[in-house]
């Protein structure tokens, strides 16, 4: 006798065969089967289209995502009477990095309910943690990547040390250096907590740094010179809890090659089936790097340079700093949906974020999952791990006919080789010239779940 389990599987790829019949796209067929598998343990696996969670017009509306002063001073001042339905814990600000008005550099929580923390503790084993923990060094299959999304041990860690529980809790992220280069750092925490499969009314961003929060709506939040003190618990929470699989947020650059060969006719399963393709390099009116002029992609390692200089195919140039106004804060929904439309996007798409590190894109894709409410996912390794794979040039990496080959015109334009002594030959590391595979981080990170 089959199991019910069994039924249910065998309805999904029933519905999956006879959607081919049809004329349905191999992409929807292939999400199938991942709803099918994720029934086998548990874990339901989120597309892209999914995530993607659309803000309201008036940002004072807002309960998760974008939240503003006003929301977040009625949450501190009264939790227990004004917390959002569908949380059952406590408000946990995570603060990166103090004001520096004395007497105000953190936001006051009463040590109970409402608890601020700083998160600009220091990872010294990797210097592009940015201090925040939320980055890593790891193996792709390919290579070592520079930095990207901490695994799940890493992640654990700072539940734990910060107590909290993912499952009910609200998590609100907080900026406080007056720099739109801070608001990149902060992000990446809150896109750190979504790929861990925190849901969306669990995960919030202050708009807008600390000293305005103090200097000009400083009537909505109260503070103080302390934050609360870490309880560092012992193993008490683990993503493990959140029975989601939330990692097509990071496309390996084996899919990114996949999408730009064919973006209008994508077979990635988890993404729609085309995409765009969101540079955010360009800033402070500059686009050296999206134009491809020569060194002006610095190794993280040497500071020497990557291979070529240039952009992916068909990538648009998106500059992170036109989403936020003079006081760092992103701008209007209406204004962000018409950056967008100048620049060709197209309603139905699936965004794939990059700039050098996908810290500039952190700021871009907040605006498309969070706001806009766009499919959206990262291309964590970005330009870094792009302009690197050569197969050419007076300082290839790979042999000429490698898959992850880069520099060549199917899969980018304006192709600017950087002479070979300026070239970091460590970058990246530990490559791998016979690799068959680049997923081995979100291979893993599927694993620590199961």
């Amino acid at each position: 006798m089959k199991t019910s389990l069994q039924h249910q599987l065998i309805a999904i790829f029933t519905a999956g065969f006879l959607g081919a019949c049809g004329g349905n796209k191999q992409n929807d067929n292939n999400n199938l089967l991942l709803a099918a598998l994720a029934l086998s343990n548990g874990i339901k696996v989120n597309s892209a289209v999914e995530l993607a969670k659309e803000s309201n017009d008036d940002y004072n509306l807002n309960e998760y995502g974008l939240i503003t002063p006003q929301t977040l001073g009625k949450w501190v001042n009264n939790w227990a009477g004004t917390k959002p339905s569908g949380i059952n814990g406590k408000l946990v600000i995570l603060q990166n990095g103090a004001s520096t008005t004395v007497g105000k550099e953190y936001i006051a929580g009463n040590g109970n309910d409402v608890v601020v923390y700083s998160f600009t503790f220091s990872d010294g084993a990797n210097a592009l943690d940015g201090g925040d923990g939320f980055s890593q060094k790891r193996n792709s299959g390919l290579s070592d990547t520079v930095s990207i999304i901490a695994n799940g041990s890493k992640v654990d860690t700072i539940l734990n040390r910060f107590g909290i529980d993912p499952v009910n809790d609200l998590v609100v992220f907080v900026s406080a250096a007056n720099q739109a280069s801070h608001v990149q750092g902060t992000l990446r925490g809150f896109y750190s907590f979504r790929y861990w499969g925190f849901d969306h009314k669990n995960l919030a961003f202050l708009n807008g740094t600390l000293p305005r929060l103090v200097n000009t709506d400083g009537n909505f939040v109260p503070f103080r010179s302390t934050t609360d003190t870490p309880p560092n618990l012992n193993n008490r929470y683990s993503v493990k809890s959140l029975r989601v699989d939330n990692t097509i947020l990071m496309l390996p650059v084996e899919d990114v090659i996949k999408a730009v060969k064919d973006p209008n006719n994508v077979n990635v399963a988890g993404l729609t089936s085309s995409v765009f393709i969101s540079d955010a390099r360009s800033s402070s009116g500059s686009s050296n790097e999206y134009n491809g002029v020569v060194k002006s992609t610095t190794s993280e390692v040497s500071g020497k340079y990557v291979g070529f200089e240039g952009r992916i195919k068909g990538a648009k140039d998106v500059p992170w700093t036109g989403l936020l106004d003079t006081e760092h804060r992103f701008k209007s929904k209406a204004d962000l949906k018409a950056y967008y439309e100048l620049r060709g996007y197209t309603p139905g798409q699936t965004a794939i974020q990059l700039c050098r590190t996908n810290n500039r894109s952190q700021v871009t894709g907040f605006s498309y999952i969070a706001i806009l409410g766009y499919p959206s996912t990262y291309y964590d390794g970005s330009w870094i791990e792009w302009g690197s794979l050569t197969g050419g040039g007076p300082a290839p990496k790979l042999p000429s006919d490698s898959p992850f080959r880069t520099d060549i015109p199917e899969l980018s334009e304006v192709i600017n080789y950087n002479v070979a002594g300026d070239v970091d030959p460590n970058l990246p590391t530990n490559l791998n010239s016979f690799a068959t595979t680049s997923r081995k981080i979100i291979e893993e990170d599927k694993a620590y779940k199961r």
